[in-house]
Order: structure tokens, then C-alpha cells, then sequence
């Protein structure tokens, strides 16, 4: 019955051979085989089964197996006797698989990788070569290295995704996946991929492929383009006994061993209200593949993260964590392949690209997200957000407002550095437009100079303005040195960010601190450990048990940023319960508020340290 409906199915492919024998394809069977079976060439059973020249066969396929040589119209031998060993068509090589030709070897002598090769022939991984298949490659080169991509195909480079794919051609993943079985086993550099050229047309559950027939389906053309055979589409699809009609959804399995990722919905996923605190840390490690990142920023981070958690568990906060490396594969794989439905916050990623994916991800959920570091205004548009680290800005107006409030006509020179110019160019603008103040900015401190001149034997310095922008320590101790040399009355100095040299609590710094107290020096920052803070005094000495040293600034910031969250969370994980109130943990400040326009939520604590001359 199966054959009858097979040769009902696809008789508008083998017409011309109607009365011809039909061949049920086995397991391991060869084009060469089976053309040795009835006494005919490889050649003659092309050109009875043209599909097969671009395809190749699979177990269950039908063969029309053709009779005489005189018995096929004049028009086929024509094009029989066109078939050679090697022959192309617009897009493709088609070559004839040689004894001991592996694939190896045709990667090396048509200069494709291996990957694009499987890719283009998915029947490989099931089977493998064999001699007298035939297979499809792309073009020759075109320039050394580099091949020609078929119209309406696309050559997978590094780094890319399914995710990525889908979106650069707005397709749906689950159509890349269907149109190609090749990637059902992973995304690989290399591979050379159909795209499809009709979005929603399939869709992938149950480890089955749900597809909609089209109006100019065929069942051949189906098995063909899925890699499957007629036994596999009755198994999954009784009804097909009927015959083929268009609107019907027919289910087609996916390959053996098929990895299918299926990307989240970004607002779909809520946050449990349970009794419980679940926090996810996101960070990229990668330590596997680059152990010398094992002391990197994400590191440090994580350790001052470890050491906040245990001293908030000590307190009686029963936290689960979860930790995860984004280095291990694309955000979007990770985003989708974990299960966050228990999640009450995610702390990280570090970069504002990552945070804006994980935001957008969760966006709506009520699952708090919190910025460690990246703060740019891009962030502003995201619910749930929280963004830890104070813009720069807002520790610099601290200190434009301290120098309006006693400005006096001076010449201001702004000393920074180039990472911190765009900051000094803030400053500078705010000051020329709020005080009206003549504004130069340097990069050196022999640039900044006190006119004097000496009348009657009297010195006259002309007052100025100094402002060290940014937390370049060693520019930090430059300043001070050339602050000595000024006149002392006639100068007013300020600092924007920190530096090691003006540390108040450090006692190895108390010589410097009096030099700035001859200035009456003021500075603005987002980060200042009181070493005679008791509770502070109980988290460096854990420190030094635990890691042998003072904490770094990104070890500051994981344990600032990670203490703060949980410490604001309640018994049932809720952070935004408790999100206005102020803080001071170990060098930060927090006071998150929306600021105008903005979705997110914003810190905008900074301190400002005063040195009144004594």
C-alpha cells in the first residue's frame, strides 16, 4: 500500500518513467549498488531520479529504476550523456563520490571546510561518503580562501548564532532549523546554510517539526528538503494515506541527537513570589579557555560578591545563588537554556551591550537587574533595572556646584588624562556655562601655571583654580607635588574621583592629607572606605583572612553591589519593597531613584570629602 501511495505521490516527478520498476531504498544502500542490482548505469538512474543528483539517497527513498536504453525518450538521453564524474549549475559542484575519497580530502582539494561540506549534505553525518553518491559543494573559489556563496544562502562566520540568523533575516529560528538539518547538531563556522524564504511556516515542538504544506508541496519534494523517508512521514502522520493537501500540518522528526534551542520571549517570564531569595550572578569568566583572566575584573568581582554573601548568610539570609559564566556561549543561548522562573534579581553582566540584552530579557518580570558598572544613558529605558555605579557626571557636579559657590573670576585648569577627557569636556562646559569661568584642560601639570610678579620687592600671584579629573593615581601624586609649589593663599583646589593620594582614612597617607589640608581641599567621590568604621573594620579583616590583602576596587564593587541588593531584599526576594532607602556599605553609597524620563533606577550617591586648612 505504502509503494502505491509513494507512486501516487510522486508521479508528477517520475511521469516519464511510469511504467518503469521502482526501487525501495535499504540501509547502506549505494547509487553504485544498486545500479549493479538491475544492470544499469549510475548515469540512467540519475536521470530517472533527478532529485537524487543534488541529494543523494536515504533509506525509504522510492527509485524509479528505468528500463532499456531505448525505451527513455530522446530528451533524456541528451542530458545523459551530460553526466560526468564532476558538473555544476548556477550555485554548486556536483561531485561523484571515488573510491577512498573521504571528506577530508574533498575539504582539501575544493579548498571548503569540512562544515560547509556536511552542511550542504546532511545524508553524510547519517551515513557517511559512499562510493557513487553524489554531492553537492560551492563554487570554486573565487579569491584564495574564499568560495561563492550560493544566491539565497549564507556562510556562517564566527561568532554567530541562531539567534543572530534569525535575526539578520527575519526568519524564525525554528524555520533555519527546519530548511537545514545540518544545524540541528550546532552552529559551526563554516557551514553554508539555506535560508528560507517564508518565516512561519514551521514550528518545532515535541522534538518534531510542525509544517504547514504549501500550495506546491510535493511529498518527494518534503522528504527531500527535511531529510526523512516515506516510512518516517506515515509513521508521524497516518492521515498522509489520504493524500497530500495544502493548509495540513505534518509532523517530521528531527535529526538523531538534534540540539534545538529555543529562544525566550523577552516580558513572558514573572517573578515567583515565594518564600524564598534566589539571585543569579552573570559575569564573563571564560577561565577554561583563558586562565590568565583569573585575576581579571569579573574575578574580583566575584570574590568581593563570595564574601558578601557569607556574611549576609551569617546574618540569617537563606540565599540560593546561581553563577553564570557568559563566556560559555552566546547571551541569548544562556538567557534561554537556563531556567530563571525562581530568580528574584540578576546581578551583572559588566558591559552595557550585555546588560541591555539581559534587561530586555526581563523586562517586565518584576526580577530586579542590576547594573554593577555599565550606566550609560542607553539603560535608562529598561524596567526592573538597576544601575549601581553613580555617573560620573553626577560625582563632577558635586564639585562644579563646591567651585560656583566661591568662584571668583579665577583662571580654572581642569588636569586629566585621556581616559577620563570626556569627563574633563563635561566639567569644563558646565563651568563655562554655569560660573562663566575661562577653562583650559590639560594633560600635564607643568601645563598649569600661577602668573606672579614681584613690585617693590613684593610678590602678587594671580589666583587660579585646579582640578585633578579622574583616578589615575600616579597623575593623583603629580598634582600634589605641583600644588606645593603654588602660593597657597592664591589657590583653590579641588578633586573630581579619587586617587590613593588623597585617602583620608589610610594612615600611611597622613603627610599628604595635611599637605591638601594648606589648600583647603575639597573632592568628590562614588567610592571611600572609613577605615574606623567598625562594621567596615569586620569586612577588611575577613578580607585579609580570607584573600591575604585590601580589596581592590572591582572586589569593592562585587561586595558593595551584591551586599546592598540582597541586604534590601525581603523574605520573599522582593527587592523593590525596599529600593529608596539610602545605604552605605563598604565604599559605596546607594540611593536609587528614577530620575527624569528614566524607566530604571538610578544611583546617584557621591560623597564629597572636605580638607579645611588648619
Amino acid at each position: 500500500m505504502k509503494k502505491i501511495l509513494a507512486l501516487l505521490l510522486f508521479v508528477g516527478a517520475t511521469s516519464i518513467y511510469a511504467q518503469q520498476k521502482t526501487h525501495t531504498v535499504q540501509a547502506k544502500e549505494t547509487v553504485y549498488g544498486i545500479s549493479k542490482q538491475y544492470g544499469i548505469s549510475q548515469s540512467e538512474l540519475y536521470k530517472a531520479n533527478p532529485k537524487i543528483e543534488q541529494n543523494g539517497i536515504h533509506p525509504g527513498d522510492l527509485l524509479v529504476i528505468p528500463g532499456k536504453v531505448d525505451t527513455i525518450t530522446e530528451e533524456i538521453m541528451k542530458d545523459a550523456s551530460k553526466v560526468s564524474d564532476t558538473f555544476t549549475d548556477d550555485n554548486f559542484i556536483y561531485v561523484t563520490i571515488q573510491p577512498k575519497e573521504t571528506l577530508y580530502n574533498l575539504s582539501k582539494k575544493y579548498k571548503v571546510s569540512e562544515e560547509s561540506i556536511s552542511s550542504l549534505n546532511p545524508q553524510i553525518k547519517e551515513r557517511g561518503l559512499e562510493i557513487g553518491d553524489i554531492i553537492k559543494l560551492p563554487k570554486s573559489p573565487t579569491t584564495k580562501n574564499t568560495f561563492s556563496v550560493p544566491k539565497g544562502s549564507h556562510l556562517i562566520l564566527k561568532g554567530e548564532t541562531m539567534y543572530t540568523l534569525s535575526r539578520q533575516y527575519k526568519v524564525s529560528v525554528d524555520d533555519l532549523y527546519a530548511e537545514n538539518p545540518s544545524l540541528q547538531s550546532g552552529v559551526k563556522e563554516g557551514m553554508v546554510i539555506s535560508i528560507p524564504q517564508k518565516s512561519g511556516a514551521v514550528v518545532i515542538e515535541d522534538n518534531t517539526i510542525n509544517y504547514v504544506v504549501q500550495k506546491d508541496d510535493t511529498a518527494y519534494g518534503i522528504l527531500q528538503k527535511y531529510n526523512t523517508n516515506l516510512d518516517e512521514l506515515l509513521r508521524l502522520n497516518p492521515d498522509v494515506i489520504n493524500g497530500l493537501k495544502a493548509g495540513m500540518t505534518l509532523k517530521l522528526p528531527l535529526q538523531k541527537n538534534a540540539k534545538i534551542i529555543k529562544y525566550g520571549t523577552a516580558g513572558k517570564l514573572k517573578r515567583a513570589n515565594d518564600n524564598e531569595i534566589n539571585v543569579a550572578i552573570m559575569l564573563p569568566f571564560d577561565v577554561a579557555n583563558n586562565p590568565q583572566l583569573k585575576n581579571s575584573q569579573s574575578m574580583q568581582f566575584f570574590t568581593g560578591a563570595k564574601l558578601a554573601l557569607t556574611r549576609l548568610a551569617k546574618t540569617g539570609k537563606n540565599i540560593n545563588v546561581k553563577v553564570i559564566d557568559t563566556k560559555n556561549g552566546n547571551l541569548q543561548d544562556i538567557l534561554s537554556t537556563n531556567d530563571f522562573t525562581k530568580t528574584d534579581a540578576v546581578i551583572g553582566p559588566l558591559t552595557t551591550s550585555d546588560v541591555t540584552e539581559v534587561a530586555n530579557f526581563f523586562s517586565n518580570s518584576g526580577i530586579a537587574v542590576i547594573s554593577p558598572y555599565a550606566n550609560e544613558d542607553s539603560l535608562n529605558s529598561f524596567t526592573d533595572l538597576l544601575i549601581s555605579n553613580p555617573k560620573d557626571e553626577v560625582v563632577a557636579d558635586q564639585i562644579i556646584e563646591e567651585i560656583g559657590k566661591n568662584f571668583a573670576g579665577e583662571q580654572v585648569y581642569l588636569l586629566t588624562n585621556r581616559e577620563d577627557q570626556e569627563l574633563a569636556n563635561y566639567t569644563k562646559k558646565q563651568l563655562e556655562k554655569q560660573v562663566k569661568a575661562n577653562v583650559v584642560i590639560v594633560d600635564n601639570v607643568s601645563k598649569i601655571v600661577q602668573p606672579h610678579d614681584k613690585v617693590n620687592g613684593q610678590d602678587y600671584y594671580t589666583p587660579i583654580i585646579t582640578v585633578l579629573v579622574g583616578d589615575d593615581d600616579a597623575l593623583g601624586k603629580q598634582y600634589l607635588d605641583k600644588l606645593k609649589t603654588f602660593n597657597k593663599d592664591n589657590i583653590k583646589a579641588y578633586g573630581i574621583k579619587s586617587v590613593a593620594v588623597y585617602d583620608v582614612y589610610n594612615p600611611d597617607n597622613a603627610k599628604n592629607i595635611d599637605a591638601f589640608r594648606e589648600f583647603g581641599f575639597v573632592y568628590s567621590t562614588a567610592r571611600l572606605i572609613n577605615t574606623r568604621d567598625e562594621e567596615v573594620k569586620s569586612v577588611l579583616k575577613d578580607f585579609s583572612d580570607i584573600y591575604c590583602g585590601f580589596p581592590t576596587r572591582y572586589e569593592q564593587l562585587g561586595y558593595d553591589v551584591t551586599y546592598d541588593i540582597v541586604d534590601r531584599m525581603n523574605s520573599k526576594g522582593d527587592v523593590t519593597n525596599n529600593i529608596t532607602t539610602e545605604n552605605t556599605r563598604l565604599s559605596s553609597k546607594f540611593s536609587y531613584k528614577k530620575i527624569s524620563g528614566s524607566k530604571a533606577y538610578t544611583n546617584d550617591a557621591s560623597r564629597i570629602v572636605r580638607l579645611p586648612k588648619k
